[in-house]
């Protein structure tokens, strides 16, 4: 995995947990249903039929996996299973899918309910991914970046310019998550995470065991600077005016945007 990705996953994790963990909220009692098309012996599969809106496990959402920003093992108070009669479950009897919302058992037991944490905000790297998931959306796009020699002595200063794209679903909460975010970023700094083992959620959805906090050796934390922040305001379309919010799309209709810059200092 090269830097400019491991720069990607640092700066996710950070937004996802440490700013944006006032847009987590909990679905209660949701039911569960057996899946018989992706279950087989050993491994009987259980999917959350939740009637939120945005679905929770819609494209950038999905459950909390971690109890709270800075933890480096598996959550163990933010999703709790139950049997039919409303007994929780312990967490040795299953796995969970924490992308797809299912909860997965060797058979031993039979789930029927699940409360849990999920996040609201989806949050996504690219664009095309906008239009897959219901607002409120943001969207992250780090891209050009330059390796500057320092004036004096060794190592290199590594800046990249970065946006984020917010999607909201009125006013109210495009201004809240322009300022959240601002705030969130604005002179702060992120750990430069080495993901030597991969990141916290393996390919299938369910914790990485392999998972190791780590951090880039010779490097330094991501520093944020020259924070800005703006609405963003669509064009004309086919000369009906732009402040006529009824003839724009539901993805359109508030935004705004985010710009920084990213950096940090390498050691040769």
């Amino acid at each position: 995995m090269k830097k400019f990705r491991k720069n990607d996953l640092s700066l996710h994790h950070y937004l996802r947990y440490n700013v944006l963990h006032e847009y987590i909220e909990t679905d209660i009692s949701v039911p569960l249903v057996y899946m018989p098309d992706i279950s087989t012996t050993g491994s009987v599969v259980y999917e959350a039929q939740s009637t939120r809106y945005p679905s929770p496990v819609s494209l950038g959402r999905g459950w909390a996996y971690i109890d709270q920003y800075g933890d480096v093992t598996e959550q163990q108070n933010r999703v709790t299973v139950y049997d039919s009669v409303g007994s929780a479950i312990s967490g040795t009897e299953y796995m969970i899918d924490y992308v797809d919302g299912r909860v997965i058992t060797s058979g031993s037991v039979t789930p029927a309910t699940v409360t849990c944490d999920y996040f609201y905000v989806s949050l996504v790297n690219e664009w095309q991914d906008v239009e897959a998931a219901d607002v409120a959306v943001v969207v992250i796009d780090l891209n050009e970046f330059e390796k500057v020699p320092f004036q004096l002595g060794g190592g290199k200063r590594v800046p990249r310019k970065g946006y984020l794209h917010i999607f909201a679903t009125n006013q109210a909460e495009r201004d809240d998550l322009m300022e959240l975010l601002y705030d969130g970023i604005n002179e702060k700094c992120v750990p430069n995470q080495n993901w030597t083992r991969g990141s916290m959620l393996d390919w299938n959805g369910t914790w990485n065991d392999d998972y190791i906090y780590e951090l880039i050796q010779y490097e330094s934390s991501l520093h944020i600077e020259n924070v800005r922040a703006r609405h963003v305001t669509p064009p004309f379309i086919n000369g009906i005016p732009r402040t006529d919010h009824t003839m724009l799309s539901d993805l359109n209709r508030y935004r705004a945007r985010i710009d920084f810059e990213i950096f940090y200092w390498k050691e040769n």
